[in-house]
Order: structure tokens, then sequence, then C-alpha cells
């Protein structure tokens, strides 16, 4: 499971990466990511009250040749530079088809508990793989906590962290269901996971 770190009351540091699914925007603070959202997502830079308009001027690290010069330059707090060089190294190894482990990525997304949980849970899902919303509510009822699927559905639909949380590996049980990237979007990502899956095993 990803590190979790309590994050600072501050502002959090911004970053832009390009990748195939459009323009990302992540936000650091405290030394650990606390957000990963795609141009025109429903619940985008909440709850930290970051709107598309502020993170169109983050500093751009979609280029792994010029990312050290970039975060040099950038002036920012040296860990949250750190955890953003991770993500965004995250990034390259995903977009690239690798079956890459968000474990070295420090987290610390703000949330309810019950959403704590439901992201927590979403993290076992394997890459190429789903699960309905039905089953993470059966896994959370087993480990003690009180959960309907519609509370998972709305947990999972304020995720802050896309991809890393993957909340695009939550279907419903009668074919993709609701994503807050948008359908066509969670439809992409599902195919390509599962094209690449099966070239990794």
């Amino acid at each position: 499971m990803p590190t979790a770190i309590t994050p600072s009351s501050s502002d959090p540091t911004l970053a832009a990466y390009r990748c195939p699914i459009g323009r990302l925007t992540l936000a650091a603070r405290g030394g650990a990511l606390v957000g990963l959202w795609v141009a025109r997502q429903r619940f985008f830079g909440s709850p930290y009250g970051i709107d598309e308009a502020s993170a169109r001027s983050a500093l751009d690290l979609t280029s792994p040749d010029s990312r050290e010069a970039v975060l040099a330059e950038a002036g920012w707090d040296e860990a949250d530079a750190r955890a953003l060089g991770t993500a965004v190294a995250w990034l390259d190894g995903y977009f690239a088809g690798e079956d890459a482990s968000p474990t070295t990525i420090p987290l610390a997304p703000e949330g309810t508990d019950f959403q704590r949980h439901v992201w927590e849970a979403m993290d076992a899902i394997p890459y190429g793989a789903t699960r309905t919303y039905g089953h993470l509510t059966a896994t959370l009822r087993d480990a003690g906590v009180p959960a309907s699927a519609r509370a998972v559905g709305g947990a999972v639909a304020r995720n802050p962290l896309l991809l890393i949380r993957p909340c695009h590996r939550v279907v419903a049980s009668t074919g993709p269901g609701g994503y807050a990237g948008g359908a066509t979007l969670k439809r992409w990502l599902l195919e390509r996971e599962a094209a690449t899956a099966s070239s990794l095993s």
C-alpha cells in the first residue's frame, strides 16, 4: 500500500504532465502527493479548492530530459519536488505500458475515514483487472467497515488520485459504470490495461 503522510495546511504545489489522455495536474503538499486530475474531470481540484484556470500555470514536468532542471529551478519545497518527481516517473512507466507499483509514491489525499477505506481497497485491484462496486462493498464489510454500494460509488467518484488509486478499475455489474474522467476515458484505460497486462504476463 502507498505510504500515507499527514498533509500540512499550506496550499499544494502544482505541476502538469501531458500524456495520451490529456493534460494531468498533480498536487503535492507536505512531501506527499495529494491530487492527480485530468482536464475537465468531475471534482477537479477537490477538496483543495484548485480550479482548472489556476492549474494551467503549473510547471510542466512531462519531459524526462528537462524534468530535473525544471524541478531544480522551481523553488519548490524539496520534499514536494521529490514527491512530484516520483509521481511523474510513475506516470512515465504507466503510459509506457508498465505495471508500475505506486508504493514508492508518498500519498496523503484528504478525505473522510470511509473514503480512505474505499480508496485503499482500490489499491488491491491488480493492473488489467476490474472489481465491481458490490465486490468492494463486500470487501469493506468483511473488514468491519459498514458500507453500501451507493456509498462506495460516491467515494470512488471523489478519489483525488486518478490512475494512481485506480478508480477506473471499479465497474458496475452490468458494464463499465461511471467515471469522474468520463465514460470514454474509462473504456480507453480498461482496454489499454487489459491489452498491456497480457503482454506483461
